[in-house]
């Protein structure tokens, strides 16, 4: 889901919580303020015009790019909601970025991890989400299996669809981080190739504009052509006056 709205603002951390809650209401602002308070955002690159972010959700990890140029705020979030002018993770991360500064980086508590337990020479079974990644670069077979399966119904939709796939609750470890640099390259695909889009309609619109202009001007030089020939007729008139005016002055005298 992608928006844009005209802001006043120069910088996105000018943006406070009232000024976000006047323009998206206040059930949404409530919502976003939540997944703001209970440290759901993770900030991936911040400055002072543009924020990369992840928030968890309740289906799912979701990827927002936010823009503030020339007077426009632009969102897109990967969520399949229609809130609007945009959605709860969109204001939770514009909070974070009000109450955190700018430009933002990740926290200490955002990039900590649990350490993995020891490992059980008697080995383990049990459900996929009792699986521990041996380290924060491996991954293991119930890892793979779900990011596979996720990647195979998420490869037709990339570079075409906003919303991917939702992540399932029990992939962590690395493989969360492959979901993430997939759901941010699509992104900045989609966002490039409707930046493009923008831009020719842009190109096209300024194209009408000429066009019009054009005709207008054509239009112009007509009746500048007509003003022009009746000014020579009333030219010719005065002359035909003044010199009827010449002779009756003559046969007075």
């Amino acid at each position: 889901m992608r928006n844009r709205i005209s802001c006043s603002a120069q910088e996105l951390n000018q943006l406070d919580a009232d000024m976000i809650q006047s323009v998206v209401g206040g059930t949404v602002f409530e919502e976003g303020q939540q997944y703001f308070s209970t440290q759901r955002v993770k900030i991936l690159d911040a400055d002072q015009t543009q924020i990369t972010s992840e928030v968890t959700g309740v289906y799912g990890v979701y990827t927002q790019t936010i823009k503030l140029r020339a007077g426009t705020l632009s969102t897109r979030c990967s969520c399949p909601s229609t809130e609007q002018p945009f959605c709860r993770h969109c204001v939770a991360v514009l909070l974070h970025q009000f109450h955190n500064g700018s430009p933002l980086k990740p926290s200490a508590k955002d990039n900590y991890k649990d350490p993995a337990p020891p490992s059980d020479p008697r080995g383990r079974t049990g459900a996929p989400q009792a699986e521990e990644s041996a380290g924060a670069g491996d991954l293991n077979f119930w890892e793979a299996i779900l990011f596979i399966d996720w990647i195979q119904k998420a490869v037709g939709l990339l570079g075409k669809e906003a919303t991917l796939p939702p992540v399932p609750d029990s992939l962590g470890g690395v493989a969360r981080e492959w979901v993430g640099v997939v759901e941010r390259l699509n992104s900045q695909c989609l966002e490039g190739e409707e930046d493009r889009m923008d831009a020719l309609r842009s190109l096209r619109s300024a194209e009408g504009m000429v066009e019009n202009l054009t005709k207008k001007l054509e239009c112009l030089k007509e009746e500048a052509e007509v003003a022009q020939q009746n000014c020579r007729v009333l030219e010719k008139k005065v002359q035909q006056l003044q010199k009827s005016l010449a002779e009756l002055s003559k046969s007075s005298n």
